[in-house]
């Protein structure tokens, strides 16, 4: 059974379960989540509608999909996508990811991550874990640490947001496949200044992979 058809039965239980609007609001997520392969977006009206928080999300070069939470548990939420992709974050981070050309299997050492214990202390940002891929790759390290933040300004959903700018330095030593490629990347994370919540963030796994934007649509509709 593939994602696609585990999330579609999501859905339909939560229709068996729930009232008939409900229902219908998991519905609509759910065309917007099967969109057809081209940039798909949501007006800030139907993001407020939607029963199921939704967000955007870009991969490399191709068309920006809508991903619907499907799941939240044990601190980690699971978004499902139209191309029978699953990505798992904890507090923003991708620690897991499904149904792409190469997955992220496990993550260690999660709890240390210096997301988790906003706002970052310079000297104390920096961390270390261990990456599982697809494919028989194992235990590959990866070390980050956070610069200073800075402020920006983002235009989301027709609001002006002041965020706090977090960048993310990374280094993979890593043997093997990637001993030939630039080691070296960025994360970037943007919080929402007054309610301390992510509202925007790229990510890159490793050093060959695609970077993915992510834009949290329900996070921003509900800020004040």
């Amino acid at each position: 059974m593939n994602i696609k058809t585990i999330v579609f039965a999501i859905f339909v239980l939560a229709g068996t379960t729930s009232c008939s609007g409900t229902y219908h609001a998991y519905y609509d997520t759910l065309k917007i989540a099967f969109s057809a392969p081209q940039d798909a977006s949501m007006t800030p009206e139907q993001v407020s509608a939607s029963k199921t928080d939704v967000m955007s999300v870009k991969r490399g070069e191709r068309p920006k999909a809508i991903m619907a939470l499907a799941y939240l548990e044990n601190g980690q939420h699971k978004w499902v996508s139209g191309d029978n992709a699953m990505l798992i974050l904890e507090k923003g981070r991708v620690v897991r990811t499904l149904g792409l050309d190469k997955n992220l299997l496990y993550l260690s050492n999660t709890e240390s991550d210096p997301l988790k214990t906003l706002p970052l202390q310079s000297k104390a940002s920096a961390w270390q874990r261990s990456a599982d891929w697809s494919e028989d790759e194992y235990g590959y390290p990866i070390r980050s640490s956070f610069s200073e933040p800075r402020s920006e300004t983002l235009h989301i959903l027709n609001k002006n947001i002041n965020t706090t700018l977090y960048v993310e330095s990374l280094d993979y030593d890593a043997p093997a496949d990637y001993i030939r490629l630039n080691r070296e990347w960025q994360n970037f994370y943007w919080f929402d200044k007054q309610s301390g919540t992510l509202v925007k963030s790229t990510q890159t796994l490793s050093p060959v992979s695609e970077a993915i934007e992510f834009i949290y649509l329900s996070r921003i509709a509900r800020l004040n």
